[in-house]
């Protein structure tokens, strides 16, 4: 089926440049469309020209390793929404409220600072198709740098601990890429455990003089003990002691979205278990890799490593 895209005021300012030239305006006059197309690229709005299909993102204007909420504003009720970007396919809510539909994407860490076209494709109840597109700016994330000491033993692996780390890390990157189609995470999330924050997503670590991989999830500093929630409605797809994050717990939340809770004391969860929005996972502990009781929270979106807190300042527009 040929999806019939909607017109695209971006063709408009086209249209008016060309005349522009045609007509020999000044160049003042050329630099004031110019910049109102500019516009359109930092306000994350959509470029839509009609109201077929309408779209906005929160924020309009995103930070490397950042999730944003995608709204689609329909006068039909859509049968199937998803939104494209950087090659992968992030499934919207159809219909939730009022015509209105919506989801999340994730920016990964890495993503180079751009404006990205992202295109959301809608089909109605008769099977027709629409697709709309509209431009996200994503600018430079700030992050720190910090230096970390560890007994060598931590650091410098022997050839058997190396084997067990790359079998973890393998079984860890085939958990994220699977998909489940059904949507278990509703509403708001919330923190799995109120703790001082020490160590900032997208952190440069540099340990015992060498540069590491970037901190992908936040450190949050608790008793031991402390009990940890589950951040989201969800299901138990790993809990396992590793090597790096001790007693882990992994929820898969549905459509591409996993979030993980990593040097757990213990877990009072088993893989295969449903769990509720802020349902005990385990308590806080310090084992695997870690120099004293914290947890370390972490979420994928679609494999795109995002910051657990970015999700948390959607929470006041997330419907259930």
């Amino acid at each position: 089926m040929v999806v019939p895209r909607l017109n695209v005021t971006l063709s408009y300012f086209h249209c008016a440049i060309l005349e522009v030239y045609r007509s020999a305006i000044s160049l003042r006059v050329l630099k004031v469309f110019l910049f109102a197309s500019v516009l359109l690229f930092t306000t994350g709005k959509s470029l839509t020209a009609d109201d077929n299909l309408r779209i906005e993102s929160i924020p309009g204007m995103a930070k490397q390793g950042e999730v944003c909420l995608i709204r689609v504003y329909s006068p039909f009720s859509p049968k199937s929404l998803h939104a494209e970007f950087q090659g992968e396919r992030f499934l919207l809510a159809p219909g939730m409220q009022n015509g209105i539909s919506e989801g999340l994407i994730g920016i990964d860490l890495s993503t180079k600072p751009a404006a990205y076209e992202v295109k959301v494709v809608a089909t109605d109840a008769n099977g027709r198709g629409y697709s709309g597109p509209f431009l996200l700016k994503v600018v430079k994330g700030i992050f720190r740098t910090q230096k970390l000491s560890l007994p060598p033993s931590m650091v410098d692996l022997d050839a058997k601990t190396l084997q067990r780390v790359n079998n973890e890390a393998n079984r860890l990157k085939a958990l994220f890429q699977t998909f489940t189609d059904e949507r278990l995470w509703k509403g708001a999330f919330i923190p799995p455990l109120e703790g001082e924050l020490s160590s900032t997503f997208g952190l440069e670590r540099i340990i015992n003089g060498k540069r590491r991989s970037s901190h992908t999830g936040v450190d949050l500093e608790s008793e031991a003990g402390t009990p940890v929630l589950a951040s989201n409605t969800g299901r138990v797809v790993l809990a396992d002691d590793l090597f790096f994050s001790g007693k882990s717990v992994i929820l898969d939340h549905g459509w591409g979205l996993f979030s993980m809770y990593f040097h757990l004391s213990e877990a009072q969860v088993k893989e295969g278990d449903r769990v509720g929005r802020g349902d005990i996972l385990g308590r806080v502990g310090s084992t695997g890799r870690s120099t004293g009781p914290h947890l370390h929270w972490a979420i994928r979106m679609n494999q795109a490593r995002v910051d657990p807190l970015s999700l948390l300042k959607l929470s006041e527009h997330l419907r259930e």
